[in-house]
């Protein structure tokens, strides 16, 4: 399980070094495939991946390079969104609005989406939060999210790579303090875990490290991924996305993180992002993000935690608090 074939280092190492530009089209035909695999071998395999991958994985999240990850239907993934007998064409019909692909210029529509993305990033940038703070007394949730003073709000592309890394986006995120996050909160739409469909999940945090977890479907799924490392258990991003996004609109669970990212506020388990901090092009080694308070993890997953129902405070400082979004829209 720990042996990675030769030409997957190779071709890896040739991105990095040559800076190539980088495209995954992914689809999902074949979810929860894993759910019945020895969880404890899963793990295994995927700490030996994904140590084989850390450069490539630490050039990604540094944009070195440009890199676009987008999904392709295909008949299976469209019945499990759609419901039986719809067709991959159906699903495109469905994407053309959230890609969009409906508009007389796509190219332009993507940099006017953009450019959203960046105000809204610089207006919370501007904001200097010290934390976050979500509630939703429907779900149940309660969550404090602590925030380093070099934090930087990001959303809109890679302006320096003129690339937009995911298709769709609709997000705006951040690396938060590895150490602050207290409270409780339910996970709002079914995410997949090492090939597990986990759905019902409720995460407890304390002094920033999950305490306590549990799962409606897919327990033992979530309880290997948190125990990968012990960055497993702490923040690597939080995210803002309204519930007025195309994707959130259709009412639909995709079964797909890159859909279901993006119609949802969530968080993310595992490594942070290092171009979210100031400085973030420093932090080249573990010790020095740990040091910034950024987390360190060979995994990183997202968990959706928005609703209509939910409310997100920003405090700064100084004490003040700053309504951000009400019911799952931006207030500012």
């Amino acid at each position: 399980l720990a042996r990675m074939p030769g030409w997957m280092g190779a071709f890896e190492d040739t991105v990095v070094d040559e800076k190539w530009g980088y495209l995954a089209l992914v689809s999902f035909e074949q979810p929860g495939a894993l759910a019945d695999c020895d969880q404890n071998a899963l793990r295994y395999y995927e700490k030996s991946r994904i140590s084989r991958m850390r450069r490539f994985r630490n050039a990604v999240t540094a944009h070195t390079f440009a890199w676009c990850i987008a999904a392709v239907p295909g008949p299976r993934w469209a019945e499990d969104v759609l419901g039986r007998g719809r067709s991959a064409e159906d699903m495109w019909e469905l994407m053309k609005p959230m890609l969009l692909l409906d508009r007389e210029d796509p190219s332009r529509a993507w940099k006017e989406k953009a450019a959203l993305l960046v105000t809204r990033c610089k207006k919370l940038d501007a904001l200097a939060l010290d934390s976050i703070r979500f509630t939703d007394s429907a779900a149940g949730t309660d969550l404090t999210v602590g925030l380093t003073r070099k934090a930087i709000w990001v959303g809109g592309g890679d302006a320096g790579n003129d690339c937009m890394p995911n298709l769709p986006t609709e997000e705006v995120f951040t690396t938060p303090d590895m150490d602050r996050c207290s409270g409780t909160v339910t996970v709002t739409r079914p995410v997949e875990v090492r090939g597990t469909i986990v759905k019902g999940a409720r995460l407890t945090f304390e002094d920033g490290v999950l305490t306590d977890f549990s799962a409606e479907e897919g327990q033992k799924a979530l309880e290997g991924f948190v125990n990968t490392d012990p960055g497993a258990r702490k923040l690597g991003e939080v995210a803002l996305v309204g519930e007025d996004s195309p994707i959130a609109a259709s009412g639909l669970n995709f079964g797909s993180i890159l859909y279901d990212e993006n119609a949802s506020c969530h968080i993310a388990l595992g490594s942070g992002y290092p171009p979210c901090l100031e400085g973030g092009d420093q932090l080249t080694d573990d010790d020095a993000k740990r040091a910034a308070a950024c987390n360190v993890s060979l995994v990183h997953v997202d968990f959706m935690i928005g609703s209509p129902t939910i409310d997100v405070t920003g405090t700064d400082r100084t004490g003040r608090n700053t309504p951000t979004m009400r019911s799952g829209r931006f207030v500012i």
